[in-house]
């Protein structure tokens, strides 16, 4: 928490120039293109004893395949590299694309993580990632908010400038962030604040409401994603 309110100043300074924040209040979606075919596994076969005559029946035949469609939402947390779309009121997509770790000189470890917003709604969407994203869960399950910060950023050797945005219709910005956490520690789960315009009642006072959760391992049913709507912007919902 220590290390979001080093950005608070920040984020005054720039909601004083820029307005509020866009907030986010529908839930985010990931959805597969194709289809997933679960072929049921097979049943073990019964082998029949030697020297003894009687015949051993075997298994049932199997069910055929099933075709099931396969989409995650929150509670679920989604996989680095997903394709996650909102729509409601703010059109966008949203992708973790890389997340590492670096071990300073200083004796302190940094997470590092990059974060693609493509802005997909005809009217501009301004955002704060240095804010509203933040490492939420350790590897091992400790929980947290490990939020980034310019010093970090330094530590690991990043020029970074924090700030927030506008992007404007189908315009698409990559953000790397990095933040502090517990030496030799690694990230398990990253969080996207999608609303930060609402907190959470009672404490802790996380910034925002409405959750985007990545996990860090890929997507192991489905490495495809559903593509952007014709001409880049999806319709109202």
């Amino acid at each position: 928490m220590k290390k979001l309110l080093l950005l608070a100043p920040l984020l005054l300074a720039v909601l004083a120039c820029t307005g509020t924040l866009t907030g986010i209040t529908g839930a985010p979606v990931y959805i597969c293109p194709t289809p997933i075919v679960l072929t049921p596994t097979p049943l073990p076969t019964f082998v029949p004893i030697p020297g003894y005559p009687t015949l051993v029946p075997f298994p049932t035949a199997l069910p055929p395949p099933t075709v099931t469609p396969y989409a995650l939402r929150p509670p679920a947390a989604f996989y680095r590299g997903d394709a996650v779309f909102t729509r409601s009121p703010q059109a966008a997509r949203f992708r973790l694309v890389n997340v590492s770790v670096v071990n300073t000189p200083a004796g302190r470890t940094v997470a590092i993580w990059e974060l693609e917003i493509k802005n997909l709604s005809g009217s501009g969407y301004d955002v704060f990632p240095a804010y509203q994203s933040y490492v939420s869960q350790l590897v091992g399950g400790s929980t947290g908010v490990w939020g980034a910060s310019t010093n970090a950023a330094a530590d690991a050797g990043l020029t970074a400038t924090y700030e927030a945005i506008s992007l404007a219709p189908n315009e698409t910005r990559s953000f790397t962030l990095a933040g502090f956490i517990p030496y030799g520690a690694a990230p398990d789960r990253i969080t996207f604040m999608l609303d930060p315009t609402t907190r959470p009642t009672p404490p802790p006072r996380l910034p925002g409401s409405n959750a985007l959760v990545w996990r860090m391992d890929t997507n192991p049913y489905c490495s495809a994603a559903i593509a952007d709507p014709p001409g880049g912007v999806l319709p109202p919902p």
